[in-house]
């Protein structure tokens, strides 16, 4: 495998690991909190993944499918069941996402080659990549600062902020990765 499909691979894989690790393990209360918002966890999970979904069907099929065309989960396309076996659902079409889309940047399939976009324009699959793993990235930021503001975080233990004017003493977070004595 070429560096370039390395990368590429590198990027979505990450993206869909921030995303899942986001999401994987929460609740249905947290499923769907908004924090005020207007757009609940699991919405911007289905809105995520939906958009996921569409990007790859532009990139990848003939013909593609439009947002309202793609095989939504009980066929839920502007509302949710909050249910648990719904979220079930939308967690295995996040799999079901996050595996074709690293199966179909392998090789020998041309990074640079010319694809559709869903908003009519065409870019080098490479950039489609790059798209599409920054909109899973950037909502599961979303996702985070909601379960943040839910749960009074503040930011990791030993990371301080010191360019904040709040005291975030108190509400600091132990990462996974940390050592449990330090």
């Amino acid at each position: 495998m070429g560096e370039e499909h390395l990368l590429a691979r590198a990027v979505l894989h990450e993206a869909f690991t921030v995303f899942d690790d986001n999401v994987r393990k929460l609740t249905l209360e947290e499923f769907l909190d908004a924090q005020g918002g207007y757009r609940s966890v699991l919405g911007l999970t289905k809105h995520t993944i939906g958009w996921t979904i569409a990007y790859h069907s532009y990139a990848f099929e003939e013909p593609p499918r439009s947002w309202e065309e793609l095989d939504w989960p009980r066929g839920l396309r502007d509302t949710i069941d909050p249910s648990e076996d719904y979220v079930r659902e939308m967690l295995v079409w996040f799999e079901t996402s996050r595996d074709a889309w690293l199966g179909a940047i392998e090789p020998p399939v041309d990074l640079a080659s010319e694809r559709r976009l869903h908003w009519g324009d065409t870019a080098p699959l490479r950039d489609i990549v790059a798209m599409a793993a920054g909109h899973i990235t950037y909502h599961a930021g979303e996702i985070n600062e909601i379960l943040a503001i839910r749960r009074g975080e503040a930011n990791e233990i030993g990371e301080e902020v010191e360019e904040n004017h709040i005291d975030t003493e108190g509400h600091r977070v132990r990462p996974v990765w940390m050592d449990r004595e330090a």
